[in-house]
């Protein structure tokens, strides 16, 4: 049934700058992510023309890439929330995929460029939080300095490309849970950080802040930590305790400003007020503590635990956006979507004609088509040569267009070993 401003359309008649509402089929048996949003490219619509016969369209939103909504006079339509805090770049939020009103920088360097100086980032990054850690556990003392010269490197790699970093957070090591965690979350908070358009002192903060918001664990039985099953109250009252150790550890750090203080505080807040330890909701959290909580969440249901399976980058999107407005506010999941992508660097994927690729890196404006590299054949053999192809770029191919991603992969698929790829 038709809502009043709501109009149904025939996919064959859909133009760039519609607004779609609603689908003829439910969103999770679909790529798109967002519930609703605008078509921005030929490519939306090829898409939605391949998955539904029919989509619902509302009439009252339209931005500028469609000529007749200036005609209307409806103008350019954007949700947006202010960014602000301590040295952070007065920046906007959007709740659409429109990008123009954010000041992000083009990536310099190719992923493949990029990859070597991110490799030797990231390996120095994991050796700074062990011995880190190793410090503290032996002495009580957290040597911050450590994290702060490793987090550098890993800022000036993101801005360059942040598909090499993203790439290599796939890298998961077992039994290293805290390592890998510290590491992952501070590239995931400064790729985070450099879409929302934040300045350099501001990823900074955030990377160091998303690499030390857990090492008041340390104060925490080890049997509480790895406990295979669901905690009791009086455990997870102890768990919640870690923030406050946390906090604790980082008092009197130099190095540790008042954004990174807030951040460590409060990356365990919720926008519905449910989170710990003092209940913030909505715009009380401050939006460095809102980018830690996200980037925290997403890497920790990646990652796999004791107590919970793992799931694929693409069933994790997938969950993660269904969080919206309640354990997160609805634009910055959306834009972290946009980050992590509709299949994520990193994850295996599927591609219509069988074959089997590995995603390198996204296309900022064709969410449905990253660059991939391919592992399988249409046979599921192994390929002799792995071969890259941008499913957006590579126009010279016969049939491109005619290529799309089916389905996400779970890790492991077909015997694919990801260290294997990633080094």
């Amino acid at each position: 049934m038709e809502s009043q401003h709501q109009q149904k359309v025939s996919t064959t008649d859909l133009e760039v700058g519609m607004y779609v509402a609603r689908l003829d089929r439910p969103w999770t048996e679909t790529p798109f992510l967002f519930q609703g949003f605008f078509i921005q490219s030929q490519d939306d619509i090829d898409e939605l023309r391949r998955i539904c016969q029919y989509v619902y369209i509302d009439l009252e939103r339209h931005y500028e890439g469609n000529p007749r909504a200036k005609a209307r006079g409806t103008g350019n339509y954007s949700v947006t929330t202010e960014v602000t805090g301590p040295n952070f770049a007065k920046t906007r939020v959007d709740s659409s995929s429109d990008r123009a009103n954010r000041t992000v920088s083009a990536s310099s360097h190719s992923m493949e460029e990029e990859l070597p100086a991110g490799k030797q980032a990231y390996d120095d990054a994991n050796h700074a939080v062990h011995e880190m850690i190793t410090k503290l556990e032996n002495d009580g003392r957290l040597d911050v300095q450590l994290a702060v010269v490793a987090v550098e490197p890993m800022v000036e790699s993101v801005l360059r490309n942040p598909d090499a970093m993203i790439w290599l957070t796939r890298m998961k090591r077992h039994h290293a849970y805290m390592y890998n965690h510290s590491v992952s979350s501070a590239i995931w908070g400064i790729a985070f950080a450099r879409h929302l358009g934040l300045n350099k002192a501001a990823l900074r903060e955030i990377g160091l802040g998303c690499m030390l918001f857990d090492v008041g664990k340390t104060r925490l039985p080890q049997a509480l930590l790895s406990k295979p099953d669901k905690l009791n109250e009086n455990e997870w009252h102890v768990v919640r305790n870690h923030v406050q150790y946390s906090l604790n550890l980082l008092e009197g750090a130099s190095e540790v400003t008042r954004t990174t203080q807030e951040l460590v505080r409060w990356h365990h807040e919720r926008h519905d007020g449910s989170g710990y330890p003092d209940g913030l909701k909505e715009n009380e959290i401050p939006m460095s503590a809102k980018i830690a909580g996200m980037v925290d969440s997403y890497d920790a249901i990646t990652t796999a635990r004791p107590y919970s399976h793992l799931r694929s980058p693409y069933e994790a999107v997938r969950e993660i956006y269904t969080w919206r407005g309640t354990l997160f506010q609805s634009e910055v999941i959306e834009q972290f979507m946009q980050v992590v992508g509709v299949f994520p660097t990193g994850s295996l994927v599927e591609l219509n004609n069988g074959a089997v690729a590995v995603v390198l890196a996204q296309n900022d404006t064709r969410r449905l088509k990253p660059r991939v590299m391919l592992v399988l054949d249409e046979n599921k053999q192994r390929l002799p040569q792995f071969t890259t192809l941008d499913l957006m770029f590579d126009s010279h191919l016969k049939d491109l267009d005619k290529l799309w991603i089916e389905k996400g992969l779970e890790p492991g698929a077909y015997g694919i070993d990801p260290q294997e790829l990633y080094l």
